[in-house]
């Protein structure tokens, strides 16, 4: 074939390479590699390619799109629910198709004018190919989008959230596509799965196989009711289930092992609409109802059936967002949401608790409760996007008002260090709460935010950001967080991303509100200790009341944050990053006893008082060293990641946030250390689109085992809580069983027509599916018991769900 038959076929093939991956049909290629391989095949073609240093130039820009973009061509490739079809695709198209036509017009700033007009007459050839593709999408192109919001600034000061093991925190990098009303076409998604005891394996600890049954409906409905100008989405979803947990108990008439049922019923009804005011100005609605109804809840590991409670919730949402494009690069959001809540749980049995350390709990489960809420969230944004120079600013603030009555051990809990002493009747100690169950509270958060991008050169971003923080229920007023990040590109295809930050977290609801409901006057708490049976009056050393306290000097906690990554993108669609890094937190929260007794004379510092709970400060490391690895083959998409972390803090070695230090009168001197958990994460999935419409996805982890403490099962200082180790053993000195698992999800689609004018090239669509997991019914083993006292020490005593078989089928069109 000679040049110019090459020269012509050239183009053509290109212009259908990028058709086929915009529709995920063909090519793996993310639409980014395809767009900067077809400039560069035009320039080399004319005998004018990009030089080294344009190449260079070139590589920030085009991974920050390249990460934006296969956010959303990736969705095009998950196939852990069959294959992507209907709303979810075409919002990812035309998302792909709008960043195409954006990255197209950046690139003739990077290009000298002979390279401009290279480029243009090769487009000007092209333009008649490209955008006949387009006419016929039915409304998935890029007109269907208002805009796409990318963010790849790991510290944006839009977040308050620092979480290295979910890349540093939730709010940062990220892609958000806001759509314009009455654009796309009619899609519906109707699904039904399920299962029951005769799909799933026994779990090894239970001596039964209890019955199960789980069943799920979904659907939803969306089009343009009016063309151009509104949009409506309809969904409903049904879920009932009877989930089966273990009770594996040690009681004194011996092992009690048994299967159990806990029946959960979830619906939800979820109605979203865009109506676009005017072409710079769309409202974005939703209306959400959702029910959850839990019964049997609180039965599991060593809680016996009698512990069981019913728990019923009703959540409102109503979320209003008005996005106006007020110029070509500047865009003002207003986001509203209110959202209303309510929490009943009802014992099975008022009767007083009986718990013997890691052998068994039985009684009433004395957690009765009624919890109404209102939340009010409104966010304030304005966006601005120049060619060097980006901004956001705004503010965001949030409120929770409550209404509360909570009778948790209002009927009183015995403790026992072992079987023996159950036997003998001789508790370790009595616990009861005291008057008045019902608490009102509210607080409010107010965050004022600037962050700026400034590109200083083709090759170098610089990002300064700056963030205050206040909340209502602390005196804490000087909040501001500095923030500062870079993006570096070192070659061709490698970046450099880093900075530093600091992450100002909120002294939660649930927090403020334990600490300051159990005030010592209104609602209190009294311990016996070594108390009679079974009137716990009858003998034993009776305690004064105890409260809880806010520290005075109490401050919202923050971590200070480093962190530095590489991305590097190689031949054959592979793309790695690497990561590391550190975040102190500086004042986290965590509980003391102000009281608690003298270690040279077991006296208290206030005798006429009893525990005296104070909220305060804390200190915590934690390092993250992570590598994540991505690639398509041919009919494979392949991601992989690797984490490597390591955490150090004074918090408690066991019972979670809400449990005292094993010494309140030394907490660093003697809580310092290893927290729970794993060093080492590994995960890993493979989506394979095989032959004959078979579609199948593989899911693999891995960890390492969670960290533990030995306990003695007793309260050998006498500061009233049970959690004291030996001597010379440190918090969470042993490590747990590892983990790995295996799962498929297998599904085939059955196309009922091929219907060319659709938004994807296909018709109405079925797929019948089965989600396999823990696939090879691998056991699980949870996390021993460290309680020496415990006929379990030192020996898993659950373990997480066997196999699972689940199938079902799903109709899209």
């Amino acid at each position: 074939m000679g040049s110019a038959s090459m020269n012509v076929m050239r183009p053509a093939l290109i212009c259908i390479l990028f058709a086929s991956a915009a529709y995920g049909q063909l090519t793996a290629r993310n639409p980014v590699d395809e767009l900067k391989d077809q400039v560069s095949e035009a320039l080399a073609l004319a005998g004018v390619p990009f030089t080294a240093d344009q190449e260079r130039q070139l590589a920030l820009l085009i991974e920050d799109d390249r990460q934006a973009a296969e956010n959303l061509f990736g969705a095009t490739w998950d196939f852990s629910q069959g294959p992507p079809q209907g709303e979810q695709q075409d919002q990812a198209l035309a998302g792909i198709r709008f960043m195409y036509d954006e990255l197209r017009s950046k690139l003739p700033a990077y290009m000298t004018a002979v390279q401009r007009r290279a480029w243009e007459n090769y487009q000007s050839e092209q333009d008649v190919a490209f955008y006949e593709e387009d006419s016929s999408d039915n409304g998935a192109g890029s007109g269907r989008i208002q805009q796409i919001r990318v963010t790849n600034n790991a510290f944006n000061v839009e977040t308050a959230t620092a979480n290295g093991s979910r890349g540093l925190h939730e709010g940062g990098a990220r892609t958000e596509v806001i759509e314009r009303g009455g654009g796309g076409a009619f899609h519906g998604n109707f699904a039904a799965t399920f299962q029951d005891e005769a799909l799933n394996a026994r779990n090894p600890f239970a001596d039964n196989k209890p019955p199960y049954y789980e069943r799920t409906l979904n659907g939803d409905i969306s089009g343009p009711v009016i063309q151009d100008r509104l949009s409506l989405n309809f969904a409903l979803r049904d879920n009932r289930r009877e989930n089966v947990g273990t009770v594996k108990a040690e009681t004194p008439d011996g092992p009690f092992s048994l299967g159990v049922t806990r029946p959960v019923l979830f619906r939800s009804y979820d109605t979203r609409g865009v109506l676009q005011i005017a072409d710079a100005h769309s409202l974005h609605m939703r209306f959400q109802y959702a029910t959850h109804d839990i019964e049997n809840d609180n039965v599991g590991n060593f809680s016996l059936p009698e512990r069981a409670s019913h728990t019923e919730t009703q959540d409102h949402v109503v979320d209003l967002r008005a996005v106006s494009i007020l110029s070509e690069r500047t865009v003002h959001d207003l986001h509203f949401i209110w959202r209303k809540n309510r929490n009943e749980t009802t014992p099975l049995s008022n009767a007083l608790g009986i718990v013997v350390k890691d052998a068994f709990t039985g009684g009433g489960s004395q957690n009765r409760d009624l919890i109404n809420g209102n939340e009010y969230e409104l966010n304030n944004l304005i966006y601005y996007a120049g060619q060097t120079f980006t901004m956001r600013s705004g503010f965001r603030g949030w409120r929770r008002s409550e209404h509360s009555v909570l009778e948790d051990n209002f009927f009183g809990e015995f403790t026992f260090s072992d079987l023996e002493s159950y036997r003998a009747r001789t508790p370790l100690k009595y616990r009861i709460k005291c008057c008045d169950p019902s608490f009102d509270m509210s607080q409010t958060h107010l965050a004022l935010f600037s962050q700026n991008d400034f590109k200083l050169t083709p090759t170098f971003t610089l990002m300064l950001g700056i963030r205050y923080f206040v909340q209502t229920n602390l005196g804490d007023r000087n909040n501001v967080d500095p923030r500062i990040g870079f993006a570096y590109a070192i070659g061709n295809s490698t970046v450099i991303r880093g900075g530093a930050a600091i992450f100002t977290q909120t002294a939660n609801f649930r927090q403020m509100k334990i600490s300051r409901r159990l005030d010592g006057e209104r609602l209190y708490e009294i311990q016996i200790d070594n108390p009679g049976w079974p009137d716990p009056f009858s003998s034993g050393s009776l305690r004064p009341r105890s409260r809880n306290v806010i520290a005075p000097d109490l401050r919202n906690p923050y971590y200070a944050v480093t962190q530095v990554q590489v991305e590097q993108s190689l031949p054959h669609n592979l793309f790695v990053t690497v990561a590391y890094d550190v975040s102190r937190g500086i004042k986290p929260l965590r509980l003391r006893d102000l009281n608690a007794p003298f270690p040279e004379t077991g006296l208290r510092p206030f005798p006429d008082e009893g525990q005296i709970i104070q909220l305060e400060s804390g200190l915590s490391t934690h390092q993250h060293f992570k590598t994540t690895m991505r690639q398509r083959i041919s009919v494979f998409n392949i991601t992989a990641d690797y984490q490597y972390y390591h955490g150090v803090s004074d918090g408690p070695g066991t019972g979670g946030f809400q449990s005292l230090p094993v010494d309140s009168r030394d907490v660093l001197g003697k809580e310092w250390g290893r927290t729970v958990n794993p060093v080492h994460t590994f995960n890993t999935s493979v989506n394979s689109r095989l032959p004959l419409d078979v579609y199948l996805t593989t899911v693999i982890g891995a960890r390492s085992g969670r960290r533990y403490t030995i306990t003695t099962g007793r309260d050998d200082n006498g500061d009233g809580v049970s959690n004291d180790r030996p001597e010379g053993v440190v918090k969470n000195s042993e490590i747990g069983p590892k983990y790995f698992d295996i799962s498929f999800n297998i599904s085939k689609a059955i196309e009922f027509r091929r219907d060319g004018s659709s938004a994807a090239g296909t018709g109405p669509r079925m797929n019948v599916f089965a989600n396999l997991s823990n696939a090879f019914n691998m056991t699980h083993l949870g996390t021993p018991s460290g309680v020496l006292t415990s006929p379990f020490f030192g020996r898993s005593f659950n373990a997480t769900s066997p196999r699972q078989i689940e199938v079902g089928m799903r109709f899209q069109f």
